[in-house]
């Protein structure tokens, strides 16, 4: 009996979502970072955002994190990346 695999795609987001079965939109759209993630909405807005969620993942001493005038307004970042998930939890 033949079986057929996906082995690998190079595609866009919408279309990883549609392949994978993965929610491409909304709060749980980071495929990576997945209940972990720095999204926020706005006071006038119900859509979500990730601006300034990349600063989590550069070294803990490096001047971006620190960084409250260029980023999110007075914000500093202190968390660290999304832990790493294990073959058994994935």
């Amino acid at each position: 009996m033949m079986r057929p695999c996906l082995m690998w795609t190079i595609n866009d987001f919408p279309t990883y979502g549609m392949s994978s079965g993965w929610v491409t939109h909304g709060r749980l759209a980071c495929s990576h970072c997945m209940e972990h993630n720095k999204s926020f909405t706005l006071n006038y807005d119900h859509k979500s955002y990730w601006f300034d969620s990349h600063r989590r993942f550069v070294p803990s001493d490096h001047h971006f994190r620190r960084n409250i005038k260029t980023f999110r307004k007075g914000q500093v970042e202190t968390d660290g990346p999304p832990p790493r998930l294990t073959p058994l939890q994935v």
